[in-house]
């Protein structure tokens, strides 16, 4: 039986390549983008991930220095990417990742967590550590227990969750910042906001997975996320924007979740 459509279908709806299809998109916008791909991650015998390579963009990831080996590459299924150990430092960081100000920023994730364990800390946008011979500085992170997203600072400024529905399959989650504002979407879910009086990050800041800083200490926020996939878009906030150009990677960040859990 043959299907005939009249209808134009996007670009990659017939392909099992998802990170393929929309490769040149975001590089076309400068976005940073890991994608947790066998061939772009590194690992040394013991299997612990040395590098990862960007699919976009030309920032490395490396381990943090608390991170000895604890950050392997992992697999579940089809999936593949950093395997985080739960309560073992194992996070990976991209030193600088925005050299300018962060105050403007989207950060988005996709992570795949085993039943019964939690992914507990994504990732941190973190200016602190560029401050702290001023001892100024914050951070900002992403967490998740077995029911609860969740992104707030360090500062205690700004805060806000979501439910996070049981589910066997990937998750996929985007994070915005424009000064004092803060938006937080589960793909294919909810979305929630919250507010500051004053600039949430500021300065230049190093994009952490896994963890929130290259201290050993706060083992209690340490999970056992396999994380999959990580961008990054300095100086735009998609989640505040109705630009063509925002509003085209939101919905390629879209296309991307349901092509790539087709694919699984």
């Amino acid at each position: 039986m043959n299907l005939a459509l009249d209808t134009p279908l996007p670009p990659g709806a017939l392909c099992d390549d998802a990170a393929g299809v929309l490769a040149p998109a975001f590089a076309a916008t400068r976005t940073l983008w890991w994608h947790g791909a066998e061939a772009d991650m590194a690992t040394d015998k013991t299997g612990a991930v040395t590098h990862w390579h960007p699919r976009s963009g030309e920032i490395t990831m490396r381990p943090t220095k608390p991170n000895e080996g604890n950050g392997t590459l992992g697999f579940a299924g089809d999936l593949t990417g950093l395997q985080c150990r739960h309560g073992a430092q194992s996070g990976l960081f991209a030193d600088r990742a925005i050299p300018g100000d962060a105050a403007t920023a989207t950060i988005a994730i996709r992570w795949y967590v085993a039943e019964g364990d939690e992914a507990r800390t994504l990732f941190t946008l973190n200016t602190a550590v560029h401050a702290a011979e001023e001892g100024g500085g914050n951070y900002l992170f992403l967490s998740a227990d077995a029911s609860t997203l969740t992104s707030k600072d360090d500062a205690n400024t700004v805060e806000t969750s979501l439910p996070l529905p049981n589910s066997d399959a990937p998750r996929m989650a985007i994070v915005s910042l424009h000064a004092g504002r803060m938006a937080l979407q589960l793909l294919g879910a909810d979305r929630a906001e919250a507010r500051s009086p004053t600039p949430i990050l500021t300065g230049p800041a190093s994009l952490f997975l896994g963890c929130r800083n290259q201290r050993p200490r706060l083992v209690k926020t340490l999970g056992g996320a396999l994380i999959l996939d990580a961008w990054l878009w300095p100086g735009r906030a998609l989640l505040h924007s109705d630009t063509d150009e925002d509003r085209a990677l939101l919905t390629a960040l879209h296309r991307y979740r349901l092509w790539s859990e087709d694919a699984a």
